[in-house]
């Protein structure tokens, strides 16, 4: 059997200070997940943060748009449940409830979710301006 390496052709970071600089402070978000009720380990949410706002994603697979909400307050807290209508389901995709407590005050009404058939939920929360 034959070995191969792999070799980086783009330039090292000596090359690219900035770009060094950025990733090595880069800090992790304060953000806490919580189920209410039994755990749900298969919806996976990931956030991040911008300028200006908060980026949420959730993969909710198995689940269509019509079963999943989203609920926001200012004080930075989204609420997303999800209720399968068929709960027999091949895929035992469960009912659950995650509230996501984010960094910062939020601007609710300026919140906007968008849902794909792949089951990726992703929520635009723009940070509240003071």
């Amino acid at each position: 059997m034959d070995s191969c390496s792999l070799k980086h052709e783009g330039k090292d970071e000596e090359e690219q200070p900035m770009k060094a600089a950025e990733a090595k402070t880069s800090q992790p978000l304060d953000v806490k997940v919580v189920d209410v009720g039994p755990p749900a380990d298969w919806v996976k949410i990931n956030v991040r943060e911008t300028n200006d706002s908060f980026e949420v994603y959730a993969l909710v697979p198995g689940l269509l748009l019509e079963e999943v909400r989203v609920r926001s307050d200012p004080a930075g807290r989204l609420v997303i449940t999800g209720q399968p209508n068929q709960l027999d389901n091949f895929w035992g995709v469960t009912a659950f409830k995650k509230v996501v407590t984010l960094p910062g005050r939020i601007d609710q009404l300026r919140a906007i979710a968008g849902f794909t058939l792949h089951g990726c939920l992703h929520v635009h929360v723009p940070k509240q301006n003071l």
